[in-house]
């Protein structure tokens, strides 16, 4: 049993070497403070550690990332740390071998974060909470009925709604003379 723990051990350490610089960066890269990146990314693999999900031989890397994403949505309930996480930005991640952005990328992804957040604050609140919990925190229909005790219709409309709100605001702005990214 002494030789599995000290396994694990060895393995996250090494994990930590080889991956927490570009987990890291990409926190940075969101959060805009070092000692808030830092805070998240400690968070990022304790939470890695204690949930023991991570099959052998997949990309830990990934996983990591995927984990201090997670972590970072979450934290949209904490906004000192975080400004909400846009779709194309999702979808970004996925994409970003390195978590390094070229300075267009990362022009890009601040103004679709700047125009979805100003389109969240003016949406009404049902369809603000579902974007948040559907879409920012890709919470599942289910869910979302548990935490705000709306019936699966509704939360369907409401995450409908929203979204709709959030694209024409991004090409309301686009056709108003914003970039043509």
């Amino acid at each position: 049993m002494n030789a599995a723990i000290e396994d694990d051990r060895l393995f996250w350490r090494t994990a930590y070497q080889a991956h927490g610089p570009a987990v890291l960066a990409f926190l940075r890269h969101r959060l805009g403070r070092r000692e808030d990146a830092e805070d998240l990314l400690q968070e990022t693999f304790v939470r890695a550690i204690r949930a023991a999900s991570f099959q052998e031989g997949g990309n830990v890397r990934a996983y990591l990332l995927r984990t201090a994403h997670n972590l970072w949505v979450s934290g949209l309930r904490r906004p000192r740390l975080v400004a909400p996480l846009g779709e194309a930005e999702e979808d970004a991640l996925a994409e970003v071998p390195d978590s390094r952005a070229s300075p267009e990328q990362e022009a890009t992804w601040g103004d679709l974060r700047d125009k979805v957040q100003l389109a969240l604050a003016g949406m009404k609140e049902p369809y603000r909470r579902a974007f948040e919990l559907g879409v920012l925190e890709q919470r599942s229909y289910n869910e979302i009925v548990e935490i705000t005790g709306w019936s699966l219709a509704q939360v369907k409309i409401n995450i409908y709604r929203a979204r709709k709100q959030v694209l024409a605001a991004v090409h309301q702005e686009r056709r108003a003379g914003g970039s043509e990214t």
